[in-house]
């Protein structure tokens, strides 16, 4: 699509890292492509970041994003896993950032009322709505759907964006 722009959404995970690639052209909204980068169990954390690295790098030179989108990390009773998340999140961020993208950021309930219209919304509902706003869309994990609701809210926030910073100017202009 001439003049689209391609956003990338990721969800971060130690064991999978879901992306998901849209195109939007003013309120219009197509699916591109989107999957899970898996770091293998057995290996040390620093191998697994590693792994999480090169896939997004992957991911990201073949599908050319213009722009990405991340979900922040919440924090859970368990600090380990907490702090295991914060570093594949750490790396969601570093690989967009090394290829020059502009990096957005979303708390997973803005995310929710985004993409469900509930900030509290289970996986199965945020499945349902990524299926009904990108019908041609597919994914091979609740990472990816998640990752793909991620880039929604990236692309509903910048037309939101757009319009307010048509209105302010507009306003300037006035008399």
């Amino acid at each position: 699509m001439a003049g689209a722009i391609r956003i990338i959404g990721i969800d971060p995970g130690l064991r999978r890292t879901g992306w998901g690639v849209v195109e939007t052209l003013g309120n219009q909204l197509h699916f591109v492509a989107s999957g899970t980068v898996r770091s293998d169990e057995k290996q040390s954390l620093a191998i697994r970041l590693c792994q999480l690295h090169d896939g997004l790098v992957s991911v990201i030179r073949d599908m050319a994003p213009m722009e990405a989108a991340v979900e922040a990390t919440f924090v859970n009773k368990d600090a380990a896993a907490t702090l295991k998340l914060g570093q594949a999140r750490g790396i969601a961020m570093l690989v967009p950032a090394l290829l020059a993208l502009p990096i957005a950021e979303y708390a997973p309930n803005a995310v929710k009322k985004t993409v469900v219209g509930a900030g509290h919304a289970g996986k199965d509902q945020i499945r349902a709505m990524v299926t009904h706003l990108l019908p041609r869309s597919s994914f091979d994990s609740t990472d990816a759907a998640d990752a793909l609701a991620i880039a929604i809210t990236h692309a509903h926030g910048r037309t939101f964006a757009r319009l307010e910073a048509r209105i302010v100017a507009e306003l300037k202009d006035a008399p």
